[in-house]
Order: structure tokens, then C-alpha cells, then sequence
């Protein structure tokens, strides 16, 4: 080999290095580009209001109107939990649960239900949260020294965005929609029963999902509006309690506020019964689509 020759050689090289260096330097800029990931926004709940003794409370939510009213059975507290929450994405959270039987350990089941919703309040999937109540619920009741008593709960997440009413239920009386477009009540929630707080861990909970429309309205309430017994001994029933709700409407007039409707609706239930007294606790939870 000649000696001009080995130098040529000598550049070649350099310049295939040269070369490899720079084509290598690209690769590493396109792989740090490709994994560049950014976090998820987590999901979170503020209680705005909950409580288990007698009130009355008017609400603003995403998207929503709430009004709640509650008549604790023979003292200030009593076995009906209600409680409101806003969440994050523009979202609304209700909670609607009703220990079995009224008084000083109804009311104290309450309380651990409270609790308890704290523990799982930012779990975004309604059913989801059930299960995760359900469970600790019942391994809780099974540890107490005197065991927790079976509760009932519905459950409902709005999306102020999409007008997405997505709800649950562990045994739970059966919500009413009212719909402005048919003036009308209609029950919701048909095969969604399953079972209550308490009974057994791993039960799953199934959901369902509305969207609400201009003038609709949504009322949950406790079993204790239903069973209420009139001095014969005649019950009002679900079927008693949808008629008396449509009649309380129509008696007022327009447009009618959500506050007015609940308390001559708790008048109504009163009435049946004859007596402010009533039986077991009592509480209604209405929704009303904003604007």
C-alpha cells in the first residue's frame, strides 16, 4: 500500500465515525421524544354536606340543583345518612343510605357509614363504590362485639358535562324520574336490587346510566316514605308514594321551587300518616337539572 493511499484510508475512516456518531446521536433524540409520558389527572370528592339528624338543606352542585330533608323517627338522629359531594371533572356525587330500624343504633351505623364513605369517597365508579363499602361494611360487622345492622344505599354520579346520571343500588328503594317532557314520574333502576351493606363481602354491584334533559328531576328517598302506615293500618306504598309525589307537583305552582316540593311532599307523607310522629325515619333527596 502507498503511503498517499493509507492516508486516504485514514480520512475514510474518520469520516465513517463521523458519520456513525452523528446517525447514533439522531436515534437517542427520536427515543427520548417517543417516551415522553405525561400523569393522569386523579379523580377526588369534597363533601359539601352529609348528616343523619333532622334537616333541611338546599344545595348548588355541577350542573345540578339538590335539596334534602330529613325527619329522624323518635329523636334528633336516626338511621337515614345523606350526603353530598363535588367532585373533580365537573362532577356531582349523592349518597343515600338507610340502617335498618330508627334510634340510638341505627344512628350509630349511620355514623360508621360516614366514615366509611370518607375511607372510599374517590373511587370514581359507582358501583365500584358500593363493592368497596359493601366489604369493609360487613369485615367491620363481623369483627364488632354487637354486629352492624344491614343497611341499604343508592348511590348516583352526574356529569355536568354530558348530563350523564349514572346510579346504583344495594337494596335500595328504587329512585323516581320525574320527566318534564311527559309530566310525569317514572320508577328507575329495574334489576338493579342486589344486596345490602352487611350481607356478605364480594357481592358486585350492577349500574345504569339516564341523561337528564331540561325540567327532569330525580328523587331518592328512604324506605321509611313508602312503609308509612295511616291510623288503619293502610300502607302508602311505592306505588301510593309515586301518586302522592305527581299530585304534590301538580299542586304547585310554577316554577316550582325544590325546597317547596319536598316539604309539602313530607307534608303529604305526614298526612297519610295523621301524625308529625312517624314511624321510622324519613328523608328525601331531590335533583333537579340546572337552568
Amino acid at each position: 500500500m502507498m503511503i498517499g493511499d493509507a492516508s486516504l484510508v485514514r480520512v475514510a475512516i474518520r469520516r465513517m465515525r463521523a458519520s456513525n456518531m452523528s446517525m447514533k446521536l439522531k436515534k437517542i433524540q427520536r427515543e427520548e421524544v417517543a417516551c415522553t409520558t405525561s400523569a393522569a389527572r386523579p379523580f377526588g370528592c369534597t363533601e359539601l354536606w352529609a348528616g343523619n339528624e333532622s334537616a333541611h338543606r338546599s344545595l348548588e352542585l355541577a350542573g345540578l340543583e339538590a335539596d334534602v330533608i330529613a325527619v329522624p323517627s323518635g329523636g334528633k338522629r336516626g338511621g337515614d345518612l345523606s350526603a353530598v359531594f363535588s367532585c373533580s371533572d365537573n362532577i356531582a356525587r349523592v349518597v343515600l343510605a338507610d340502617c335498618v330500624g330508627h334510634g340510638y343504633v341505627a344512628s350509630r351505623v349511620a355514623r360508621h357509614v360516614h366514615r366509611l364513605l370518607h375511607k372510599f369517597q374517590n373511587i370514581r365508579d359507582t358501583a365500584g363504590l358500593l363493592a368497596a363499602l359493601n366489604d369493609k361494611f360487613t369485615l367491620d360487622s363481623e369483627k364488632s362485639s354487637g354486629a352492624l345492622q344491614l343497611t341499604t344505599v343508592v348511590t348516583g354520579t352526574f356529569d355536568g358535562g354530558t348530563k350523564e346520571f349514572n346510579y346504583a343500588y344495594a337494596a335500595h328503594p328504587r329512585m323516581l324520574l320525574w320527566r318534564g317532557s311527559e309530566s310525569r314520574f317514572l320508577e328507575i333502576g329495574e334489576g338493579l336490587e342486589n344486596l345490602p351493606l352487611g350481607f356478605v363481602t364480594g357481592e358486585l354491584y350492577s349500574e345504569q346510566s339516564i341523561r337528564l334533559q331540561p325540567g327532569d328531576m330525580i328523587l331518592a328517598f328512604s324506605d321509611g316514605a313508602t312503609e308509612v302506615r295511616s291510623p288503619h293500618g293502610d300502607q302508602l306504598s311505592p306505588r301510593g308514594f309515586l301518586q302522592l309525589a305527581e299530585a304534590t307537583l301538580a299542586s304547585l305552582p310554577g316554577p316550582v321551587r325544590l325546597a317547596e316540593f319536598s316539604t309539602a311532599l313530607l307534608e303529604g307523607v305526614q298526612l297519610h300518616r295523621g301524625s308529625s310522629e312517624l314511624e321510622d325515619d324519613v328523608t328525601l333527596l331531590t335533583l333537579r337539572l340546572s337552568g
